[in-house]
Order: C-alpha cells, then sequence, then structure tokens
C-alpha cells in the first residue's frame, strides 16, 4: 500500500482543538455550553469556534427566538413549576429527533457515564451483558469469566454459586424491573468496589418457577473484547467483538500466543461486532496490515481527515476474516482495508452498513450529545452507508445460535474459512 501524507487537517486532529459555543438563552439563563469534545467514537476534528457573526445570525433566525420565547413562557407561565432541567433535555432530544439520524443522539449525564466506562475497558460491577427482550424482560447475556457475577453467592436455597447466561434479572435489591428501562439496571448494577448487590433470578430449567436470590459483591470488570484459540493444522482463531481501550492489546497478545503455539493462518472473525473506537479498530489494522491509510474520513466543509496505521510486524500469513449483517462501523473498516489491501479475504454475508461517524459533545450538566459529523471511507474511497461491505465469499448462517457460532462442525462460514486457509499453505 502506498504511503500517505498527513495532511494538515490530520495534524490539527492529533494535537486537538478545544473549541466552546455558547448558546444565548432567555432571561431565565437558559444556557448550553458545549465544551472539549472527548475522544470517544473517531477521534478529534477539527473544528473551530464559531465566529460571533454566525451566532448573532443565528439568533436573528426566528425558529431560535421562537425557541428561546417557547422556553422563558414555560419556564415562567405553566400551571406548575416545571424541572427545567428535564424541560431542556427533552428540547434537545426534539431538536436531534428533527435529523431522523439512528446514529445522533441526546445523553443523559447516566449514559455519559455508560459510554466512559464502555469505551474505557474497565469499570466497577458485577460484569456481566444484559440483553432486552422484545416482552421489555432482561437476560443475562453473558457472564465475564472470573467477574463478581460468575462468583455470586446464592441466599438460602442450595442453587450453585455464580450466575448464567438465559437467566431472567427479575429485581434488584428488591426493585421489581418490570416496566424499567435500561439505564436503571446500570445505575443499580454499578457500584464502588466491595459493595454488594442482591438480584432476584428465573433460571431456565427449573421449572418451579421459584425465584433464586443471589448476593453479588461489585468489584473490577474489564470488558475484554477479544478471544483466541487454536484449531487444526496450524490455523488460529481470533474472534473480536468489539473496539474499546484495551482492544489492541487484547489483539497483540492473543497473536503472540497463537504464534508461540505454530500459527500458519488466522480466521479473524468481526461477526457482529458493532464498533467502537475508531482509533482502536486503526490500531488493530496495523497488526494486519502495511502501514498506510486504513480509512478516512470527510466531514460537511468537505475537510478531510486520514487515520493512518503504523504496522511494525503485520501478519504476513494467510488471512479469512468473517462478516456478517452484525459486523458495523469501525469493525466494517477494519474489514475494508483488509480487502482492498487484498491481505485478506471476506467470508461469509454483507455487513451492515454504517458509513457515518459521530462525536461526543460534552454539554455543561453532564449530559452530551452524540452527532454524526464525517462519512467515513475505505483506503480505495468506498463508503458503505446503507449498503454495506460485499464478501468476497458469501457463506448464509441462517440458523446460528450461540452453541453453533465459533465450532466447524456446525458453523458453516468458519468451515468455509478453514477450507479457504488450508488451501493457502502446503498440508503436512
Amino acid at each position: 500500500m502506498r504511503r500517505i501524507r498527513r495532511s494538515q487537517v490530520e495534524a490539527d486532529r492529533r494535537s486537538g482543538i478545544r473549541w466552546r459555543t455558547a448558546v444565548w438563552g432567555s432571561a431565565l439563563l437558559v444556557t448550553l455550553t458545549f465544551v472539549a469534545t472527548y475522544r470517544l467514537t473517531t477521534g478529534f476534528f477539527p473544528w473551530g469556534p464559531p465566529s460571533v457573526v454566525s451566532m448573532a445570525a443565528l439568533r436573528r433566525q426566528p425558529g431560535f427566538r421562537s425557541l428561546e420565547r417557547a422556553l422563558a413562557l414555560i419556564a415562567t407561565r405553566y400551571v406548575s413549576p416545571p424541572d427545567m432541567t428535564a424541560v431542556y433535555a427533552a428540547a434537545i432530544q426534539g431538536a436531534v429527533g428533527s435529523l431522523h439520524d439512528p446514529y445522533s443522539s441526546y445523553l443523559s449525564p447516566q449514559e455519559m457515564r455508560e459510554l466512559r466506562m464502555t469505551t474505557s475497558g474497565q469499570y466497577s460491577g458485577i460484569g456481566v451483558r444484559i440483553e432486552r427482550t422484545k416482552r421489555g424482560q432482561y437476560m443475562i447475556e453473558q457472564v465475564f469469566a472470573d467477574g463478581p457475577a460468575a462468583r455470586a453467592t446464592p441466599l438460602g436455597d442450595g442453587t450453585e454459586p455464580g450466575l448464567r447466561p438465559g437467566d431472567r434479572l427479575v429485581a434488584i435489591n428488591g426493585l421489581s424491573l418490570q416496566g424499567q428501562v435500561p439505564s436503571f439496571l446500570s445505575a443499580h448494577l454499578l457500584g464502588p468496589t466491595g459493595s454488594t448487590v442482591a438480584l432476584e433470578v428465573l433460571r431456565p430449567g427449573m421449572g418451579d418457577g421459584t425465584l433464586r436470590t443471589f448476593s453479588v459483591e461489585r468489584g473490577p470488570v474489564v470488558i475484554r473484547t477479544v478471544s483466541s484459540r487454536m484449531l487444526a493444522d496450524g490455523i488460529g482463531y481470533l474472534a473480536v467483538t468489539g473496539f474499546n481501550n484495551q482492544t489492541p492489546h487484547e489483539v497483540t497478545q492473543a497473536l503472540a500466543s497463537l504464534r508461540r503455539q505454530g500459527l500458519r493462518a488466522l480466521v479473524l472473525d468481526l461477526r457482529n461486532n458493532p464498533g467502537g473506537l475508531m482509533s482502536a479498530a486503526v490500531a488493530v489494522a496495523g497488526q494486519f496490515v502495511p502501514s498506510g491509510l486504513v480509512s478516512y474520513l470527510e466531514t460537511r466543509s468537505g475537510a478531510r481527515i486520514d487515520y493512518i496505521s503504523r504496522s511494525a510486524t503485520p501478519l504476513g500469513l494467510p488471512l479469512a476474516v468473517l462478516m456478517n449483517g452484525g459486523t458495523a462501523s469501525a469493525a466494517e473498516a477494519l474489514a475494508g482495508v483488509i480487502q482492498d489491501d487484498q491481505t485478506g479475504t471476506l467470508i461469509g454475508v454483507p455487513s451492515y452498513g454504517k458509513g457515518v461517524a459521530q462525536s461526543i459533545f460534552p454539554l455543561g450538566d453532564g449530559a452530551g450529545l452524540k452527532l454524526t459529523v464525517a462519512r467515513f471511507f475505505t483506503p480505495l474511497g468506498r463508503n458503505i452507508q446503507g449498503r454495506g461491505l460485499v464478501p468476497t465469499i458469501t457463506v448464509g448462517f441462517p440458523n446460528a445460535t450461540t452453541s453453533a457460532v465459533g465450532n466447524p462442525a456446525t458453523d458453516p462460514q468458519l468451515a468455509a474459512a478453514i477450507r479457504v486457509l488450508q488451501g493457502s499453505f502446503p498440508m503436512g
């Protein structure tokens, strides 16, 4: 891959540019303050501070004046004193909703804390991944190995220790979860190391309908996004389920371990990887492709931001990449550069098709605004928004289950990847 010289925009992105926008409110101090942009989703963007002239022009718009007046009337004339913090939040939610962009949203202070936790890769809690069903029930999808939930103490009925995937959460500290929003769970499951929480669960296979209660002592939890193992014939299997700050280090460790076991070829599984930190995906790309352009962004103004990998030692072995409709965003960027650079074979079905990038703008009250600010492209200029990446070899998996995935005997996509890799080097 040809070397790409970093543009001035890239230099600006690396150094970061702090900016602050003051939106003048009504006489009732309706003020929203945008401060430094966190590097949470796609990195720093080269935004400059809006000019006084542009802000003045915004305030002259009839809609802006109507918004100020509406807020003032709500604050002063509504029959009961309103919670203006909730009013402001609802106003922002409505404004973002008018964009009809599924990737832009208002983030409450609790959601901002959770986002920082997710991208950091570690937090203090119980160590589970929870899925909300269509019926509004909360099921434990994954129990993190060696985490607090795996050691949960049963109370009173002789049940074996530890929560399990498939357990349905019914109550937390005696508070029913019926009708509760996901943020309620986060607020009660997260907490200081050493504190305890009582969970009531219904477990599949126990047909008596009896609730089981577990006491869990909260502790440090590392969100692991990488798993690996050796398959037959020197073929390694490396699954990446997301990208946070810990992912590049985890990938490096996993590849080193596989090499010590005689790695000859690799299956990189990006199925159901929703993305995450673009910076982490770029760092991971450096493990598989030569130094150079991984992806680039184009902003509203036409500015271009290049993401460059610096690879000391790319894999240099036959590579197959598994993808499906759940492969999205930063995972698509990684698969895209591998496909453009022809360093690996993409196998599966078309990816999700998220070719836009968001940035997080903290608001002054602890809340935040997640806003789509750019489109991203593969090195060859492909934007996959709404269409996804097309695999080199199409292999479906219509009846995928958790137990079938990752087993060559029951996973047709993995089996196809193994066949491709076996044909790429002499056997024996």
